[in-house]
């Protein structure tokens, strides 16, 4: 009970926080007609970012029983639109957004709801008696998809996107290792009509073939 009073309260000071930052905003305007656009942006997601994390982590305090976090947990995997298959030894999974830059500093939003949809698709598959690939020398290619209406100066570095969380969590459940001994890693930007990220994790055999079938794969790469 203390650790959930602790977190509401952190709750509430971010919210105090977040009207504070709409207040400095307002009177900004009224006394110069301006207003830093990316200033307001950036506080108003930092502050997002930590309210969500901090909201997660009462749903666990609070729930009075295992099933309803299970809800709560597949009502989060469904709301942030992760998909995963695996087929003809590809793993395949669906981002509907972009991995954050490497200096970010919080990264919960795109991990945590990744941990939980690999955990419940294993859990399925477990439960359909259905194999969970296990790769021992694996490729996991990322391809980087960005909103083709939008200015080509996001475009960022493939060296500068966190790919370590990722692969942290991808070889939890599938990989032997995510040491440069048993995993290599390949990077890829397209212009799409919406910001996502496909990932696919394969043997390391299999690439060179999955490289050449996939090359002129632009506009539909589900496919």
């Amino acid at each position: 009970m203390d650790q959930t009073q602790r977190l509401a309260g952190e709750v509430e000071q971010r919210l105090a926080d977040a009207r504070a930052i709409l207040r400095a905003c307002i009177r900004q305007q009224e006394t110069s007609g301006r207003v830093s656009l990316a200033e307001i942006i950036a506080e108003a997601a930092k502050n997002s970012e930590f309210l969500t994390d901090r909201l997660r982590r009462m749903t666990l305090e609070l729930a009075p029983n295992p099933e309803q976090y299970r809800i709560f947990e597949k009502d989060l995997v469904r709301i942030h639109g992760i998909k995963v298959a695996y087929s003809e030894r590809i793993l395949s999974v669906q981002l509907p957004v972009l991995i954050p830059h490497r200096k970010v500093q919080y990264t919960d939003y795109v991990y945590k709801p990744l941990h939980v949809a690999l955990r419940q698709w294993c859990r399925r598959r477990l439960d359909g008696h259905l194999e969970i690939p296990r790769f021992c020398r694996a490729t996991v290619c990322f391809v980087h998809c960005y909103d083709m209406s939008r200015p080509l100066a996001r475009v960022r570095d493939n060296d500068n996107i966190e790919e370590k969380h990722v692969l942290d969590v991808i070889s939890h459940f599938f990989l032997k290792s995510d040491s440069g001994i048993y995993v290599n890693t390949y990077h890829e930007t397209r212009l799409q009509e919406h910001d996502r990220t496909y990932i696919f994790v394969m043997p390391q055999e299999m690439f060179p073939e999955w490289i050449l079938q996939n090359q002129d794969m632009q506009e539909d790469i589900e496919k």
